[in-house]
């Protein structure tokens, strides 16, 4: 009874991850979307692994199913947990955001394809998988979008939608080969809507990395991470080291992308030439699931995985995949696999383990079977349990930490300084080594500290607690860059922090001249870092040094308005009236003429037109786009603020 049960359960948790992840999300955390749909992907494979256990020591053996894509799989998930352990901070969310789902999705298809084990089986799983996506496409139809953009629908149900008009086109007559027909519509009327908005000039045109800058990126992290990448879930610190100048020249120079053009070169720069070799491997090895043995015939449930199969690889050129992608082709792989049991094929088998006790007897003493008592399902199960166990207790901190910061922002939304601060306090002490956490812990900190300096008349006590928010907010910025070191982001907060203080922190410009440095050596191609620094420098009045980061700046972004602009405020302290008449030219090239910058900036030029020596004129070349600024000096301290600890 207990073997019936556990094996039912199994199945259940397991068959229920394709068909619920679609569906699930919750608006409790930042992201409502992919982030809870990888929970509850964790959560069911580690049920279904936890039923798996109980049904393997019922029945006193481990069956386990040896496929040709196990090794690959295997290969996968030990490449990503071994570029988490080369690339630190090795924090919980590292291996549970970011790796955790190979190292999943290694597990979920071990079960997966043991537990499968004959065609009616598959065929069910075909079947829900169906349903589940078509409700998803149906929710869609009704602006109730449960994959979080119409770029994640549209992937999905693409990938999909070969395999279910093959079991629509294969089914016999009757009401099966009627649903099929009804939920393969439903999808094809989705993806036209929302494909369509999906196109260029469109609104919900998707904003993608281009493959060749996603290309150029790869290639230079191999250069320094040539066999395990940077690490799952870490692509944007290797955009950041390497994007290509030629992206500030588009749209999307501001960008910091999060995943690469596709999962080719995502795998290339995240998990290195390992980690794409196993992929690239694994593609293979289910290719070779194509064999037959001669006089059998591929059955309508194999046609139509491999349709989805074949649509998902070529997908996988053109998109970066979503969780819900990932575990889709998981499950296609598994259901292949299992297929192929009642073929007798040599690409897959069933292995059965058993080990039993040694048990001490007298001489002579009759041998029966029936008491042998098999502990190899124990030996696999208690190292089994301690991991769920480890593995639920972070995923629960990870979580709680997530809600509590989604909270914090709710609160910081309501203007409610008190509720953010508090609950970013609960959100560090579930998650202190989350370098995310501490930047948005620093800036809290910095803001309830100016909020509360620029009140008039501040008490002896309200002036302590400025001073303790700012000694905090540096704290907390300073551990961001500790916890991880390579982001710069990191370095780019901490630098805006002392900026903040330069006129009352002594030490504070040198403090905030070496965090941008650092920044910009981790993100060298990003023009704003450098206008940052020299607008730090122009606040400091050393104006050589802002005129030489404001001119890296317009050569790293030659339509960057706010460059020129403020290049000319530099030259115009320095009285070189030629120079800045011909940065203040350019910034009339670039914004719109029709503007509030356009008619300001005209009426600038013509005072410094007055300025110039008789017969000099420059032409300026035509560009587009950028907003003026500025450059604004560090707000003074409120009297009598005790010294600031650096």
């Amino acid at each position: 009874m207990i073997a019936k049960w556990s094996y039912r359960l199994t199945t259940f948790f397991l068959l229920a991850a394709p068909v619920c992840l679609p569906l699930f999300y919750l608006p409790l955390t930042t992201d409502f979307y992919q982030f809870n749909k990888l929970v509850l992907f964790y959560i069911l494979t580690g049920l279904g692994l936890l039923a798996w256990l109980v049904y393997s020591i019922a029945t006193k053996t481990v069956r386990l199913t040896l496929s040709t894509p196990l090794l690959p799989f295997l290969t996968l998930a030990a490449a990503a947990a071994a570029s988490i352990w080369f690339n630190p901070p090795r924090t919980a969310e590292s291996w549970l955001v970011g790796g955790g789902l190979y190292l999943a999705g290694f597990v979920y298809f071990l079960l997966t394809s043991t537990i499968v084990q004959t065609a009616p089986q598959v065929k069910t799983s075909l079947l829900l998988l169906t349903a589940g996506l078509s409700l998803t496409a149906l929710a869609a139809a009704l602006n109730i979008n449960l994959t979080g953009s119409a770029l994640s629908l549209t992937s999905l149900l693409l990938s999909w939608l070969p395999a279910a008009l093959v079991l629509a086109f294969k089914a016999r007559s009757g009401p099966k080969k009627i649903a099929y027909f009804l939920l393969s519509g439903v999808m094809v009327s989705s993806l036209i809507l929302n494909g369509y908005k999906l196109l260029p000039g469109r609104e919900l045109q998707p904003v993608l990395l281009n493959p060749p800058a996603a290309w150029l990126i790869g290639v230079d992290t191999l250069k320094t991470k040539l066999f395990l990448g940077t690490g799952p879930g870490r692509f944007s610190e290797s955009f950041t080291r390497f994007k290509p100048i030629g992206l500030n020249l588009t749209d999307y120079w501001n960008i910091n992308f999060a995943v690469s053009a596709n999962v080719y070169l995502e795998l290339l720069t995240t998990l290195g030439l390992i980690g794409l070799a196993a992929f690239v491997w694994l593609i293979g090895s289910v290719n070779r699931l194509r064999r037959r043995l001669p006089g059998t015939r591929i059955t309508a449930s194999q046609l139509a995985l491999f349709a989805g199969f074949f649509t998902q690889i070529l997908l996988a050129m053109a998109i970066p995949f979503t969780v819900v992608n990932w575990v889709l082709f998981v499950i296609t792989i598994s259901l292949l696999v299992s297929g192929q049991k009642s073929k007798q094929t040599s690409q897959v088998k069933d292995v059965l383990l058993t080990l039993s006790a040694v048990t001490l007897v007298e001489p002579q003493t009759a041998l029966d079977s029936g008491q042998a008592r098999s502990i190899l399902p124990w030996f696999i199960a208690l190292p089994s349990l301690l991991g769920l166990i480890i593995v639920f207790f972070n995923l629960t901190k990870v979580y709680g930490a997530e809600y509590y910061f989604k909270q914090s922002l709710d609160a910081a939304a309501k203007n409610d300084g008190k509720n953010t601060y508090d609950l970013q306090v609960k959100v560090v002490g579930l998650a202190p080594d989350n370098d995310r956490y501490r930047v948005a812990y620093s800036n809290t900190n910095l803001a309830l500290a100016n909020s509360l300096a620029a009140r008039t008349d501040l008490s002896d006590q309200e002036q302590q607690t400025v001073a303790t928010l700012i000694q905090q907010a540096i704290r907390e910025a300073r551990a961001a860059t500790q916890i991880n070191p390579n982001k710069a982001g990191n370095w780019a907060n901490l630098a805006n922090i002392y900026k903040s203080l330069v006129n009352f922190a002594d030490g504070a410009d040198q403090f905030a001249q070496a965090a941008y440095v650092r920044a910009i050596q981790l993100d060298p191609a990003n023009p704003g870092l450098r206008l940052d620094l020299g607008g730090l420098f122009y606040g400091l009045k050393n104006y050589d040094s802002a005129r030489d980061r404001f001119l890296e700046t317009i050569q790293l972004k030659p339509n960057l308005a706010n460059g020129y602009y403020n290049l000319s405020y530099v030259y115009q302290q320095q009285e070189k009236w030629l120079e800045a008449y011909q940065a203040m030219q350019q910034v009339i090239a670039i914004v719109e003429p029709d503007s509030d910058d356009g008619a300001r900036v005209r009426n600038e030029l013509s005072d410094l037109e007055k300025k110039l020596p008789p017969a000099k004129t420059a032409d300026q070349p035509e560009t587009t786009g950028g907003d003026l600024a500025v450059p604004s000096p560090a707000p003074a301290a409120p009297d009598n603020l005790p010294p600031i600890e650096l």
